[in-house]
């Protein structure tokens, strides 16, 4: 897994990398603009629009290298040369002496590509002006569009826009990951996304310390995974899975049979209806009980996963609490997640999964704080009700009470569906039920959901039974 550092630590990252190469703070500008350059060396006609900071100079060396090609390069500087930083303002003097074109409004020409050289990662303030003028008038334009580093007006840390941001059609960060690019609305500013390390090592940052890290598929390799041949389903776990009350059965049945899909041994589904011995019909091989005084798990569960469809009423409070007094690992969503921040009980062993709605009730706030940092929000929640968390959304966060935080870039916005959240649930509690610690079940949970949800190809038209059916050929 990659760490991702906050744009407080890049200045920090990039002299380490320095150091590391033994060159300049110049030198590693130019290592950072010939890599950057190899993305757009086929493109004949390119505009750099250069901004205010050090990416206007990762710009300029780029545009340099274009001409010493023979391809025609134009810079649309929207700050003086005089007024750049040091290191840009030599990469700006330098591309000049090349015979390099600047201009200082908006061109008439086509182009084969623009390049965003705008804002870094640096930027903390919301875009005005000049500024938000030119990235409005490169989001106007039908050119490819490449971004340096960042999308500009895209939050480094947060992923919120500041005001107005550059759509890329690709982006290349360079030496490293920053959360906001993949996390809220990273993915959509971003288009493709690259890292260009400059073969640097992530041991040669290793003095900057960062809790966040990015998941990849290389989770889904956890040894418990593999299943011996000389196997029972007793070696694999059973789980309890509660809910589905008032007309809800289908989030229920979902959840249970996600539960069963991703390896659980046993799974049982509780729900108040009379109508649950009919779950056996959808999926024969559910256990089923209309009461958890009925269930034949409850004394034997490794696990219990409340919430689908649980409701609101005074008999949820009474199901909620019964589950929490059994002193086992619990997977809470759903309406669940509503009645402990009502209630705050004292949890141990637990993974909640809220998506944003949830998560402001959980910190007594609103939709848009959460989704403004949406990393401190889960970090905020893992302390205060000691659990691990999902925080579902574009770029899920998993955050744990010790302060580890992961992020998911995987997903696509066909998973924004009914019972999407029911069948995570449902494989949550089976890893868990399997053996897995809380932290290892939710990262691979999550990662797991979202590849199959991709895999699927269903667009817009993906559905939550999609993605059980698709399981299997992830693992």
């Amino acid at each position: 897994m990659k760490t991702l550092y906050t744009s407080q630590q890049i200045k920090q990252i990039d002299q380490l990398a320095a150091n590391y190469l033994k060159i300049s703070s110049f030198e590693l500008m130019q290592k950072a603009g010939a890599a950057l350059f190899s993305y757009i060396q086929h493109d004949k006609n390119v505009l750099i629009v250069a901004g205010a900071g050090n990416n206007a100079g990762d710009g300029f060396i780029m545009a340099e290298l274009a001409l010493e090609k023979g391809n025609n390069s134009t810079v649309w500087s929207l700050t003086a040369i005089e007024d750049l930083p040091k290191d840009a303002k030599k990469a700006a003097n330098n591309y000049m002496a090349c015979g390099g074109t600047i201009i200082t409004n908006p061109p008439k020409e086509q182009f084969d590509c623009i390049v965003d050289a705008i804002f870094g990662t640096g930027l903390s303030r919301n875009v005005e002006g000049k500024f938000s003028e030119a990235i409005n008038w490169v989001n106007t334009q039908k050119t490819k569009t490449l971004s340096i580093d960042i999308p500009s007006g895209l939050d480094a840390n947060t992923g919120t826009i500041k005001g107005c941001a550059i759509s890329a059609n690709i982006t290349i960060t360079v030496i490293c990951y920053k959360p906001g690019l993949v996390t809220n609305n990273g993915k959509d500013k971003c288009g493709t996304l690259f890292l260009e390390d400059l073969d640097i090592p992530e041991s040669a940052l290793s003095d900057v310390n960062s809790p966040i890290k990015l998941l990849d598929k290389s989770i889904l390799k956890h040894a418990l995974f593999t299943h011996k041949h000389n196997s029972h389903k007793g070696l694999f776990g059973k789980s309890l899975v509660v809910g589905g009350h008032d007309g809800m059965l289908g989030a229920l049945i979902l959840a249970g049979k996600s539960a069963l899909s991703s390896g659980c041994g046993m799974v049982e589904v509780v729900s108040n209806s009379e109508q649950a011995v009919m779950i056996s019909i959808q999926c024969p091989e559910l256990i089923t009980a209309n009461s958890l005084q009925a269930s034949r798990l409850i004394e034997t569960a490794s696990v219990i996963a409340v919430g689908p469809g649980l409701g609101l009423n005074q008999q949820s409070k009474d199901v909620l609490e019964y589950c929490t007094q059994q002193n086992k690992p619990m997977v809470i969503d759903a309406d669940a997640i509503t009645l402990i921040a009502q209630n705050k009980p004292r949890l141990s062993q637990t993974v909640l999964t809220p998506h944003p709605k949830e998560a402001a009730t959980l910190l007594n706030t609103n939709i848009e704080t959460i989704q403004s940092d949406r990393i401190t929000a889960a970090m905020k929640i893992s302390q205060i009700y000691q659990s691990v968390v999902i925080l579902k959304g574009s770029g899920t966060i998993i955050a744990d009470v010790n302060g580890a935080v992961f992020i998911c870039p995987f997903g696509y916005c066909g998973m924004a569906t009914a019972g999407m959240g029911d069948v995570l649930t449902g494989m949550v509690a089976s890893l868990i039920a399997q053996g897995f610690s809380l932290i290892d079940a939710a990262n691979s949970a999550v990662v797991w959901h979202a590849i199959a949800a991709e895999s699927c190809n269903k667009g817009n038209t993906l559905l939550a039974s999609d993605v059980i059916q698709q399981l299997h050929q992830e693992i």
